[in-house]
């Protein structure tokens, strides 16, 4: 199957041009979205690192909170993430129902649908998991070196 989907001619500028206007402006939001995000996540990388060196990783109590404030941030863009993958499940099931109204209406003239009237609807999934996998990796990692990070100041403290 992976051989299928690379031998396709992927025509980025065609499949923009037939999606509807709410799958654009959704794949618009989620690349302004990823941007952000990513601004965030590497923020608080950042923050995080330079805790590990500097004064704050002595005193235990303000690390502590710091770490506190550090992980409610990225459970913040866990949920936005969240509401981008059931958003784009929305948008999706909206481009399929347009997809199978155009091969409704093509039965109807001379010339039928092939199966190339797929090819923008896998596109646009295919570039909108990638994006929403990458970002939750990224999460992932970030959120998991906070959460170790707060367990050992924990165990220092008792």
């Amino acid at each position: 199957m992976p051989v299928f989907i690379l031998n396709l001619r992927w025509n980025f500028w065609e499949v923009w041009l037939v999606l509807t206007f709410t799958a654009k402006f959704y794949f618009l939001c989620l690349l302004g979205s990823a941007v952000y995000m990513n601004y965030l996540l590497v923020r608080t990388t950042l923050e995080f690192r330079r805790m590990r060196t500097g004064r704050a990783a002595t005193d235990a109590p303000s690390a502590r909170s710091r770490l506190i404030q550090l992980n409610r941030r990225i459970e913040t863009v866990r949920q936005f993430n969240t509401l981008l993958f059931f958003l784009f499940g929305i948008i999706f099931a909206n481009e399929i129902l347009a997809t199978l109204r155009a091969i409704q209406l093509s039965a109807m003239s001379l010339s039928g649908a092939r199966l190339d009237i797929f090819v923008p609807l896998t596109l646009f999934a295919l570039l909108v998991f990638a994006i929403l996998a990458f970002l939750h990796g990224f999460q992932w990692v970030v959120g998991a070196s906070l959460q170790s990070k707060l367990a050992s100041i924990s165990v220092q403290e008792e």
